[in-house]
Protein backbone atom coordinates (compact mmCIF):
# COMPACT_ATOMS: atom_id res chain seq x y z
CA UNK A 1 0.00 0.00 0.00
CA UNK A 2 1.28 3.51 -0.91
CA UNK A 3 2.69 5.38 2.23
CA UNK A 4 -0.10 8.42 3.02
CA UNK A 5 3.11 10.48 3.78
CA UNK A 6 3.96 11.01 0.44
CA UNK A 7 0.26 11.89 -0.52
CA UNK A 8 -3.22 13.05 0.66
CA UNK A 9 -5.34 9.82 -0.90
CA UNK A 10 -8.36 12.14 0.24
CA UNK A 11 -7.83 15.14 -2.38
CA UNK A 12 -9.77 14.52 -5.83
CA UNK A 13 -8.52 17.63 -6.85
CA UNK A 14 -7.59 18.07 -10.50
CA UNK A 15 -4.88 20.50 -10.77
CA UNK A 16 -3.76 22.64 -13.35
CA UNK A 17 0.36 21.45 -13.95
CA UNK A 18 -0.17 20.19 -17.13
CA UNK A 19 -1.97 23.51 -18.35
CA UNK A 20 1.96 24.95 -17.16
CA UNK A 21 3.74 22.27 -18.59
CA UNK A 22 2.00 21.54 -21.52
CA UNK A 23 3.09 24.51 -23.63
CA UNK A 24 7.34 23.10 -22.78
CA UNK A 25 5.94 19.92 -23.85
CA UNK A 26 4.47 21.40 -27.18
CA UNK A 27 7.66 23.44 -27.77
CA UNK A 28 9.67 20.11 -27.24
CA UNK A 29 7.37 18.17 -29.65
CA UNK A 30 8.10 20.42 -32.45
CA UNK A 31 11.92 21.00 -31.86
CA UNK A 32 12.88 17.67 -31.36
CA UNK A 33 10.57 15.52 -32.69
CA UNK A 34 7.90 14.87 -35.49
CA UNK A 35 4.37 13.95 -33.41
CA UNK A 36 1.07 13.34 -35.35
CA UNK A 37 -1.78 12.48 -33.52
CA UNK A 38 -5.01 10.58 -34.57
CA UNK A 39 -8.19 9.82 -33.49
CA UNK A 40 -8.44 12.73 -31.24
CA UNK A 41 -12.48 12.69 -31.36
CA UNK A 42 -12.91 9.75 -29.58
CA UNK A 43 -11.84 11.75 -26.19
CA UNK A 44 -14.75 14.41 -26.30
CA UNK A 45 -16.88 12.34 -24.27
CA UNK A 46 -18.75 12.78 -21.10
CA UNK A 47 -18.11 12.10 -17.83
CA UNK A 48 -15.42 9.61 -16.49
CA UNK A 49 -13.37 7.21 -18.31
CA UNK A 50 -10.19 5.52 -18.71
CA UNK A 51 -7.28 6.34 -21.25
CA UNK A 52 -5.16 3.21 -21.74
CA UNK A 53 -1.87 3.36 -23.07
CA UNK A 54 1.08 1.21 -23.98
CA UNK A 55 4.38 2.48 -22.38
CA UNK A 56 7.78 2.61 -23.61
CA UNK A 57 9.52 5.58 -22.67
CA UNK A 58 9.79 7.85 -19.56
CA UNK A 59 8.29 10.73 -21.72
CA UNK A 60 4.54 9.10 -22.40
CA UNK A 61 2.77 10.61 -20.55
CA UNK A 62 4.54 14.18 -21.47
CA UNK A 63 3.28 13.09 -25.02
CA UNK A 64 0.27 12.48 -24.34
CA UNK A 65 -0.73 15.71 -22.27
CA UNK A 66 0.46 17.11 -25.92
CA UNK A 67 -1.97 15.10 -27.24
CA UNK A 68 -5.09 15.19 -26.10
CA UNK A 69 -4.74 19.17 -26.16
CA UNK A 70 -6.41 21.05 -22.96
CA UNK A 71 -7.89 17.61 -21.69
CA UNK A 72 -6.53 17.09 -18.06
CA UNK A 73 -5.96 13.46 -16.75
CA UNK A 74 -4.83 12.14 -13.55
CA UNK A 75 -2.39 9.03 -13.97
CA UNK A 76 -0.74 6.80 -11.83
CA UNK A 77 3.20 6.69 -11.03
CA UNK A 78 5.78 4.61 -9.48
CA UNK A 79 5.54 5.05 -5.49
CA UNK A 80 9.77 5.72 -5.53
CA UNK A 81 9.57 9.07 -7.66
CA UNK A 82 7.33 10.73 -5.02
CA UNK A 83 10.12 9.97 -1.99
CA UNK A 84 12.17 12.98 -3.71
CA UNK A 85 10.36 16.33 -2.70
CA UNK A 86 11.00 18.16 -5.87
CA UNK A 87 10.11 15.77 -8.35
CA UNK A 88 6.64 14.59 -6.69
CA UNK A 89 5.81 18.34 -5.98
CA UNK A 90 5.77 18.16 -9.76
CA UNK A 91 4.07 15.11 -10.66
CA UNK A 92 1.49 16.09 -7.84
CA UNK A 93 1.24 19.11 -9.13
CA UNK A 94 0.58 17.43 -12.57
CA UNK A 95 -2.49 14.93 -11.15
CA UNK A 96 0.28 11.93 -10.56
CA UNK A 97 -0.65 10.39 -7.96
CA UNK A 98 1.78 7.15 -6.28
CA UNK A 99 1.24 3.49 -6.90
CA UNK A 100 3.10 0.13 -5.29
CA UNK A 101 3.79 -1.95 -8.14
CA UNK A 102 3.14 -5.79 -8.34
CA UNK A 103 2.08 -5.59 -4.23
CA UNK A 104 -1.73 -4.88 -5.35
CA UNK A 105 -1.94 -1.85 -4.08
CA UNK A 106 -5.66 -1.04 -3.02
CA UNK A 107 -5.24 2.05 -1.84
CA UNK A 108 -3.74 3.44 -5.55
CA UNK A 109 -6.94 1.45 -7.18
CA UNK A 110 -9.28 2.49 -5.05
CA UNK A 111 -8.77 6.15 -5.31
CA UNK A 112 -8.25 6.14 -9.18
CA UNK A 113 -11.91 4.34 -9.62
CA UNK A 114 -13.28 6.89 -7.20
CA UNK A 115 -11.52 9.33 -9.65
CA UNK A 116 -13.20 7.99 -12.62
CA UNK A 117 -16.25 7.93 -10.59
CA UNK A 118 -16.63 11.53 -10.41
CA UNK A 119 -16.19 12.52 -13.90
CA UNK A 120 -12.13 12.56 -14.03
CA UNK A 121 -10.13 11.29 -17.10
CA UNK A 122 -7.75 8.56 -15.55
CA UNK A 123 -4.52 7.66 -17.75
CA UNK A 124 -3.13 3.74 -17.33
CA UNK A 125 -0.37 2.40 -18.43
CA UNK A 126 -2.00 -1.07 -18.39
CA UNK A 127 1.35 -3.02 -18.73
CA UNK A 128 2.17 -1.72 -15.76
CA UNK A 129 6.02 -0.72 -16.67
CA UNK A 130 7.86 0.30 -19.45
CA UNK A 131 8.48 -1.98 -22.14
CA UNK A 132 12.54 -2.62 -22.84
CA UNK A 133 12.36 -3.03 -26.60
CA UNK A 134 9.09 -0.65 -27.35
CA UNK A 135 7.06 -3.37 -28.33
CA UNK A 136 3.84 -3.78 -25.93
CA UNK A 137 3.89 -6.70 -23.41
CA UNK A 138 0.86 -8.45 -21.76
CA UNK A 139 -1.31 -6.56 -19.55
CA UNK A 140 -1.96 -6.63 -15.30
CA UNK A 141 -5.57 -7.08 -14.57
CA UNK A 142 -5.80 -3.54 -12.90
CA UNK A 143 -7.26 -1.26 -15.49
CA UNK A 144 -10.30 -4.08 -15.54
CA UNK A 145 -10.51 -3.79 -11.71
CA UNK A 146 -10.73 -0.27 -12.08
CA UNK A 147 -13.24 -0.16 -15.21
CA UNK A 148 -15.21 -2.58 -13.39
CA UNK A 149 -15.49 -0.51 -9.80
CA UNK A 150 -15.87 2.61 -11.71
CA UNK A 151 -18.48 1.32 -14.25
CA UNK A 152 -16.46 3.57 -16.88
CA UNK A 153 -15.50 2.84 -20.77
CA UNK A 154 -11.89 2.91 -22.01
CA UNK A 155 -10.81 4.26 -24.44
CA UNK A 156 -7.17 2.48 -25.65
CA UNK A 157 -4.39 4.81 -27.44
CA UNK A 158 -1.39 3.58 -28.98
CA UNK A 159 2.47 5.78 -29.25
CA UNK A 160 4.91 4.68 -31.54
CA UNK A 161 8.16 6.05 -31.95
CA UNK A 162 10.17 5.15 -34.80
CA UNK A 163 13.78 4.86 -33.17
CA UNK A 164 12.68 3.14 -30.04
CA UNK A 165 13.32 4.83 -26.81
CA UNK A 166 14.84 8.02 -27.34
CA UNK A 167 13.55 11.21 -27.51
CA UNK A 168 13.37 11.73 -31.58
CA UNK A 169 12.89 10.86 -34.71
CA UNK A 170 8.99 10.86 -35.71
CA UNK A 171 6.14 10.03 -32.80
CA UNK A 172 2.56 8.69 -33.84
CA UNK A 173 -0.32 8.84 -31.32
CA UNK A 174 -3.69 7.10 -32.04
CA UNK A 175 -6.78 7.18 -29.74
CA UNK A 176 -9.55 4.48 -30.56
CA UNK A 177 -12.59 4.13 -30.14
CA UNK A 178 -14.17 3.81 -26.47
CA UNK A 179 -14.21 0.00 -25.43
CA UNK A 180 -17.93 0.11 -24.10
CA UNK A 181 -18.65 -1.05 -20.07
CA UNK A 182 -21.58 -2.63 -20.97
CA UNK A 183 -19.40 -4.86 -23.89
CA UNK A 184 -17.01 -5.70 -21.32
CA UNK A 185 -19.00 -8.88 -19.72
CA UNK A 186 -18.20 -8.54 -15.99
CA UNK A 187 -20.82 -10.15 -13.99
CA UNK A 188 -21.62 -9.92 -10.08
CA UNK A 189 -19.29 -12.82 -9.45
CA UNK A 190 -17.15 -12.63 -12.29
CA UNK A 191 -13.84 -11.34 -10.05
CA UNK A 192 -10.38 -11.58 -10.95
CA UNK A 193 -10.74 -13.91 -13.93
CA UNK A 194 -13.00 -11.56 -15.76
CA UNK A 195 -10.72 -8.39 -14.62
CA UNK A 196 -7.89 -10.10 -16.13
CA UNK A 197 -9.96 -11.01 -19.68
CA UNK A 198 -10.92 -7.18 -19.63
CA UNK A 199 -7.12 -6.33 -19.47
CA UNK A 200 -6.34 -8.58 -22.20
CA UNK A 201 -9.12 -7.18 -24.26
CA UNK A 202 -7.92 -3.67 -23.78
CA UNK A 203 -4.28 -4.42 -24.54
CA UNK A 204 -5.30 -6.52 -27.36
CA UNK A 205 -6.88 -2.87 -28.77
CA UNK A 206 -3.81 -1.05 -27.97
CA UNK A 207 -1.55 -3.42 -29.97
CA UNK A 208 -3.95 -2.95 -32.76
CA UNK A 209 -3.57 0.72 -32.99
CA UNK A 210 0.19 0.52 -32.01
CA UNK A 211 0.59 -1.73 -35.10
CA UNK A 212 -1.01 1.19 -37.27
CA UNK A 213 0.79 3.80 -36.12
CA UNK A 214 4.03 1.74 -36.51
CA UNK A 215 2.98 1.00 -40.20
CA UNK A 216 2.63 5.22 -40.22
CA UNK A 217 5.51 6.49 -37.95
CA UNK A 218 8.11 5.91 -40.32
CA UNK A 219 6.49 7.76 -43.42
CA UNK A 220 5.68 11.14 -40.95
Amino acid sequence: MADKKYFDFTDFTTRNGFNVVRPLCNLACKTRVKLVVEGEENLNREGGFILASNHSIIYDPIFLATACKDKLFHFMAKYEVFKNPVFGAVLKACNAFPVVRGKGDLTAVNYASDLVKQGKILCIFPEGTRSKDGYPKKAKSGVGLIARNAKCDIVPVAICIDDGKKFGGNIYIKFGEAIKYEDMGFTEDGGTKENKEVANKVMDEIVLLWRECRKKCKSI
